[in-house]
């Protein structure tokens, strides 16, 4: 669907489950936009959906041409790999976002980086913006160094702190459903968002420069964690083995910054 706005240049760096429907969204608007992938298959998909392709792997260089300047926009949706690469995930992501910083030069271009609500660890009740982070994970504490990374690098930089993704390929019913294992914290509010309103959302936001930069970006919906996975898990055929108690009171991740803008999400109702 076209916007009612003039198109505008934008780079994807990491096409992969958000990144790639995010390019096919943005393409489908009318604009110009590049993806950056490390193995053949995506990008072949960036080029089929009527992006411009390109062949990257981090933390090695970027291409001169695939940032623009400032008239266009970088949209960071790389992976922190916390698990994976355990306490060196912040040194390999600070790595990755430096060879973002060598391929800007003198450019300054808007940056959207969608970083995550994990950096908010055990916060309880009410969490907004404001509300200091406190990671206690590899991979949030790797995405909150490249928040505070980027601050210092680029003077338009929006971040998106993401709950919970969820999709038709990511079905919450598989989380827990078929697993022999309990559900944890089965009273913790559940803090989720569908990937294509994570989309709306950016789609949101480019359209023109707000003054606020960082956004939680959540369903408005918090169902109890045992409840709402026991049904999800029945909803596919699946069954869960039971619960544990505990989470009553954990953290209730608020979007209302980004409401008051427009954004409207489609899936706010979980349950």
């Amino acid at each position: 669907m076209k916007e009612n706005f003039s198109p505008l240049s934008i780079s994807i760096l990491g096409c992969g489950w958000l990144g790639l429907p995010l390019l096919c969204s943005l393409v489908d608007a009318g604009h110009d936009v590049k993806g950056s992938a490390r193995r053949p298959e995506p990008l072949t998909a960036i080029k089929a959906a009527g992006g411009t392709p390109f062949r990257i792997d981090l933390p090695g260089e970027i291409p001169e041409d695939f940032i623009g300047g400032t008239d266009s926009a970088l949209i960071i949706t790389l992976p922190p790999c916390g698990r994976q690469l355990g306490t060196a995930a912040t040194e390999h992501y600070l790595a990755c976002l430096q060879s973002v910083s060598r391929a800007c030069g003198e450019n300054q271009p808007r940056v959207f980086f969608t970083s995550s609500t994990g950096v908010y660890g055990d916060a309880k009740g009410e969490v907004t913006e404001a509300t200091p982070p406190q990671p206690n994970t590899h991979s949030s504490r790797a995405v909150l160094a490249a928040e505070e990374w980027l601050q210092r690098k680029f003077t338009d930089l929006t971040i998106l702190r993401l709950a919970g993704l969820i999709a038709e390929d990511r079905h919450p019913g598989r989380f827990y459903g078929g697993r022999d294992r309990l559900i944890p914290n089965s009273e913790a509010p559940v803090n989720l968002v569908h990937r294509a309103d994570v989309i709306s959302a950016i789609r949101l936001l480019l359209k023109k420069p707000q003054s606020k930069k960082l956004f939680n970006v959540c369903a408005a919906s918090h169902p109890a964690k045992g409840a709402f996975y026991k049904r999800a898990a029945n909803s596919i055929g699946l069954q869960v083995p039971g619960f544990k108690p505990g989470g009553k009171g954990d953290k209730i991740i608020s979007s209302h910054a980004l409401r008051e803008l427009g954004w409207a999400p489609l899936h706010e109702n979980l349950m």
